[in-house]
């Protein structure tokens, strides 16, 4: 890849991050500073820059700018640069999430950069037909978010075409330190009502539960900034969904044991998945298939190679969900 290499006596491969503040994007600049090979630019809003610095230090360059507002941007990247893509507006909105995409796609084009990696999600699927879902299955999103995530991939393909290399990545559910997946179900486990867990566990038994750990997220990134080869709009899964474990009841059960909660007194009696996927359609969710997996496998024979196995990632969840709700652990299942 045409880039700003970071070979001896070469300069630093820039790496210009859209959406550093958030979960992913904090991961992602903490690593590449532990890398130290590249040469790390991240966008702020007007005022923010302080804050940011103090958040990232003096390694990371903060550039004032706004989405919403193509004019700010101007600056922000550089000519060979690779962009990294995190921001979602998460309240904004169709209309306004497609504007701020087209503002960065126009940067992208002025700029020369070399290359664009989009973070999006593995819910443009929505619901896909089949158990198993991979990059070429036709996905039948029903959510705004869902929609608008698609939409988004769609306007990169097009734009990139004939002026940069681009590459869509679709995680699935994100969890870890922090993360919002795990918290409803870590709450319950340590202080919610037995007879309410026991019966949701019951409804939800072998559910996917379509996780998939930030440090691997971020590692596919990693692993797409250093590729040379180009992708020319190519969309990859990054999942964790070939670990048996990826379930309800023995993600569940794994909390359980590792807090040292009493576990159920009475064996849990599994309802049909099929009860459990009608009851996801009267909800409106956008998928409603409980045995639903994303496959991995394409990103995988790239050459990429997870850090983090599930069973590390929950054991690193678990450990740090403990040390801060500490004190109100142990109420449930005794």
């Amino acid at each position: 890849m045409t880039d700003e290499g970071c070979e001896p006596g070469q300069m630093k491969r820039t790496i210009a991050i859209t959406g550093a503040s958030g979960f992913i994007g904090r991961r992602l600049v903490s690593e590449l500073l532990r890398a130290g090979d590249c040469r790390i630019r991240v966008l702020a809003r007007p005022g923010q820059r302080s804050l940011n610095e103090s958040r990232f230090g003096k390694d990371v360059e903060v550039f004032e700018g706004d989405l919403e507002a193509p004019d700010t941007l101007d600056g922000f990247l550089l000519p060979g640069c690779t962009v990294v893509n995190l921001v979602y507006l998460w309240e904004g909105g169709k209309a306004r999430n497609l504007a701020c995409i087209r503002n960065l796609l126009q940067a992208c084009r002025g700029a020369g950069i070399a290359r664009l990696i989009h973070c999006s999600t593995a819910a443009v699927a929505g619901r896909a037909a089949g158990n198993l879902i991979n990059e070429t299955t036709p996905c039948l999103p029903v959510s705004e978010y869902g929609i608008t995530k698609l939409q988004i991939e769609h306007d990169i393909a097009g734009a990139a075409k004939g002026h940069f290399d681009a590459v869509i990545l679709r995680p699935t559910s994100v969890f870890g330190i922090g993360g919002e997946p795990l918290k409803k179900l870590a709450a319950d486990v340590s202080t919610g009502s037995v007879l309410k867990n026991y019966l949701k566990s019951c409804l939800f038994g072998r559910r996917r539960m379509n996780l998939v750990h930030v440090a691997n997220v971020v590692a596919a990134i990693i692993f797409l900034i250093g590729q040379d080869s180009r992708f020319d709009g190519e969309v990859l899964i990054v999942s964790d969904d070939d670990d048996p474990m990826n379930n309800f009841a023995d993600i569940e059960a794994f909390l359980i044991g590792t807090w040292g909660i009493k576990g159920y007194s009475l064996p849990r009696l599994p309802l049909p998945l099929g009860m459990l996927e009608l009851l996801l359609r009267m909800l409106g969710r956008n998928n409603v298939n409980p045995r639903c997996d994303f496959d991995p496998s394409k990103l995988r024979a790239l050459g990429f190679r997870p850090p983090l196995s599930l069973r590390e990632g929950l054991a690193e969840y678990a450990a740090w969900y403990r040390s801060t709700h500490s004190g109100r652990q142990g109420a449930a299942h005794t």
